[in-house]
């Protein structure tokens, strides 16, 4: 007969707080986007104040006046604070070239950004074929629209072939996307959080997810878990993202700003961090007052919001210090692997991936692809996305490192230093390379690289030719 016991076990976990929730949240943001956000956070939190960067003058507060929060609330209105109204003042007038470099026709698509870090990971034509296929049937909330069963099928594939491409887009960023079930994207997220297979919050989803709404109390009397422990789980749980795509979009126009600018001073390059342009975020005098007089806080109800509303403003912060500290890292280590690309060119770009990054930083990967998601760095020979600087890359006969985007600037140089009158084919144009740059590409990597740039293979090359001539 099986005897059950129950055994306390120390283990390290890593367990995703909504202070971490909340720093993910802040380090997704570009500028405009955080600027929005921290708008709606002044409003909403009455211990957060605007400090507009332009204004010299500022109107001196009266630190005489006695605050007193006993009977100054209304408890039965619905709001309790007025959002206050924000005006941000407009900047000068900026020539019209400099806002149309600053738009964009469209946002980063989920597809884009999944196959943007598939780049980077050694998939055969197959598994590509494999993996765009699946992309491609993701639902809005970034859910598998079809079974696996059914891609094996339609791509007459093994099974376990699209479970193992499948496996690995679940393992990317946003973390879940691509699974068949609620389940399955949770269990997925817990794997990246270090949760084992025998955790509390691993079994609670495995198990008695359609029973976890009941609540602790429920489920520590049927099945026996401690309720400490339990309320701990689900807090866990509570703060896991049941729709990985949500916070992607298709289209709509983009006007931006750069997040981190990238300037020589003195015959060196430096790394700086921009921060919010107009305004910044500070707690307010109120903050103060009640942090250094908590005799003022009387009433129940006014205690639990007020407390509830300085733990808010004191989070936000401290993400804010943790997203200009995580943006300044990164910027430097791309900045000490690219600098001589900014002062020599293209050719000299070198090739650069989320794992390399993520031991120069010590950061992970998924947090890496946040932070490079969606931001721009304004360089002196123009404002860039942070992803142009990542590229897979190959090693010349005299070992340097030459980036997929360098290779491709001289496939493109090579073409368009043809004889028109007899094109090179792809595999000339590997032989050239091999030649010219000491660089060994296989055919089929010239062909990938050609049509990405949208260059026309040799038959068409020669009928474009043979069209002009007979005009």
């Amino acid at each position: 007969m099986i005897e059950l016991k129950s055994k306390l076990q120390l283990a390290p976990q890593l367990i995703l707080t909504p202070q971490l929730k909340l720093l993910l949240k802040v380090l997704q943001f570009n500028n405009l986007e955080l600027n929005e956000y921290l708008l709606q956070e002044v409003q909403s939190n009455p211990f957060l104040d605007i400090e507009f960067n332009d204004l010299v003058e500022r109107e001196p507060q009266n630190e005489e006046k006695e605050i007193s929060l006993v009977e100054e609330f209304n408890w039965e209105e619905p709001v309790l604070f007025e959002p206050r109204s924000m005006m941000i003042p407009l900047e000068e007038a900026e020539d019209e070239g400099s806002i149309i470099e600053r738009s964009l026709g469209t946002e980063e698509t989920l597809t884009e950004h999944l196959l943007w870090q598939l780049g980077f990971h050694e998939l055969s034509p197959l598994k590509l074929e494999i993996a765009n296929y699946i992309i491609g049937n993701l639902n809005e909330r970034g859910y598998l629209r079809i079974s696996p069963e059914e891609i094996s099928k339609d791509l007459k594939v093994s099974l376990e072939l699209v479970e193992s491409v499948r496996s690995l887009i679940r393992s990317l960023d946003p973390v879940g996307v691509a699974s068949v079930d609620l389940k399955e994207c949770l269990l997925e997220q817990l794997k990246f959080l270090g949760y084992a297979n025998d955790s509390l919050p691993w079994l609670l989803v495995q198990k008695h997810l359609e029973e976890i709404p009941e609540g602790p109390e429920a489920l520590a009397q049927r099945y026996g878990y401690a309720l400490d422990f339990l309320k701990e789980a689900l807090e866990v749980i509570k703060n896991l993202e049941p729709y990985p795509a949500r916070n992607y979009f298709s289209t709509r126009g983009l006007y931006f700003e750069p997040d981190i600018r990238f300037y020589k001073e003195e015959g060196e390059w430096k790394v700086e961090v921009l921060r919010e342009k107009n305004f910044g975020v500070r707690f307010s005098s109120l903050y103060y007052k009640i942090v250094n007089n908590r005799k003022t806080i009387n009433s129940g109800k006014a205690k639990e919001f007020l407390k509830e509303k300085i733990k808010n403003a004191e989070h936000l912060l401290k993400a804010l210090d943790s997203r200009y500290t995580t943006l300044y890292k990164v910027g430097k280590a791309i900045l000490e692997t690219q600098c001589e690309f900014l002062d020599k060119g293209l050719q000299y770009l070198k090739p650069l991936t989320l794992r390399e990054l993520s031991q120069m930083t010590n950061l992970h990967e998924s947090t890496l692809s946040r932070v490079v998601s969606q931001k721009y760095v304004d360089t002196p020979i123009g404002i860039l996305p942070l992803k142009f600087f990542f590229s897979t890359g190959y090693q010349t006969q005299k070992g340097e490192s030459l980036s997929a985007v360098a290779i491709k600037n001289y496939i493109k140089e090579i073409v368009s230093q043809e004889n028109s009158e007899n094109p090179l084919s792809d595999n000339e144009i590997s032989q050239l390379l091999f030649k010219k740059y000491g660089l060994k590409i296989a055919r089929r990597t010239i062909t990938k690289y050609r049509e990405e740039m949208g260059i026309p293979s040799i038959r068409e090359r020669k009928r474009k030719k043979s069209a002009a001539g007979g005009g």
